[in-house]
């Protein structure tokens, strides 16, 4: 076992802390000396994770492009099945062919469907993980689904963004199902959240305008880890930030306490499809670490 026996500290002002930002500190650590123990430390900032007022875990960077996707029938879907369970059968079947019909985005799913269906065009080709994309253990992307977990209304939700996919086949595009929607993970793109080009891809890829506006605002893009309070039972936040006094941050604490159980029984999305070129390695850290947070991989409901 190898333990660096140097470690220094980092201070750092981050705009993403609180409302008006705040000091961030960093661990760095070497095996080697202080002074590189300095140089890790000093690293570059791939993302930060704070919580929003409803008290969310929410990751805000300009590194990775993250697009959200309001698909409201695809959120009236995730409240039933919530609430009755998954349907299956022939109910199941007609209720999925009802929504599709019912939002915009879905029905130019559909038609997009109909195209490629009748055109003999692929779907979008499915990533291959390697080496180089840094991705090791549990830390490894999923390239595609588990069978049978994707609706006929998501896939037609989805094929916008797929049709996006094939006309950029230069980026990296990953497609996640959440409670309300659809999240997309765009890499390659080297967009910073402020630039005309992320505004140009946000908005071609359907993303809500609210959203739009705020990366260019805050210059970061933003993905929500945990669950929204009210989906998991859990009571309102009931202080604010910064703490007006000891009890406050008491109160904070309870419920970060009482929220934290209450949502281990969800997950925020599960991913549809990955398809592309590999992320590099700091969109891939930060990809692993979104995962992770956000359970993609386990069967649970979305909240």
């Amino acid at each position: 076992m190898e333990l660096p026996q140097h470690w220094v500290t980092a201070d750092g002002f981050s705009p993403h802390l609180g409302r008006a930002g705040g000091t961030l500190t960093v661990w760095g650590w070497s095996t080697e000396s202080e002074a590189d123990a300095v140089r890790v430390a000093s690293g570059a900032l791939l993302g930060v994770v704070t919580r929003n007022r409803m008290g969310c875990e929410v990751l805000c960077t300009d590194l990775l492009f993250i697009a959200d996707v309001d698909v409201p029938e695809l959120e009236d879907a995730t409240t039933r099945r919530n609430a009755a369970g998954e349907g299956t059968g022939v109910a199941a079947s007609i209720r999925s062919a009802i929504e599709s019909t019912l939002d915009p985005r879905v029905r130019k799913g559909a038609a997009g469907f109909l195209r490629r269906l009748l055109s003999g065009d692929p779907a979008p080709t499915p990533m291959e993980l390697g080496e180089s994309s840094g991705a090791v253990g549990a830390d490894a992307v999923p390239a595609s689904p588990r069978p049978g977990e994707t609706s006929v209304a998501e896939s037609l939700a989805c094929e916008p963004v797929w049709e996006f996919a094939r006309r950029h086949p230069d980026l990296g595009v990953r497609v996640y199902r959440t409670a309300a929607g659809l999240r997309v993970m765009v890499t390659g793109a080297a967009s910073p959240p402020s630039s005309d080009r992320a505004r140009a891809l946000l908005t071609e890829l359907g993303s809500d305008p609210l959203y739009v506006e705020l990366c260019a605002t805050h210059d970061s893009y933003r993905a929500r880890l945990t669950p929204k309070p009210f989906r998991v039972g859990a009571r309102a936040l009931p202080v604010s930030w910064p703490f007006a006094d000891e009890g406050a941050r008491g109160r904070y604490e309870e419920w970060v306490s009482e929220y934290g159980g209450r949502a281990s029984g969800y997950a925020v999305c599960r991913l549809v499809s990955a398809s592309g070129p590999q992320p590099g390695p700091d969109e891939q850290r930060l990809v692993a670490l979104h995962d992770a947070r956000c359970r993609v991989s386990e069967r649970l409901p979305l909240a």
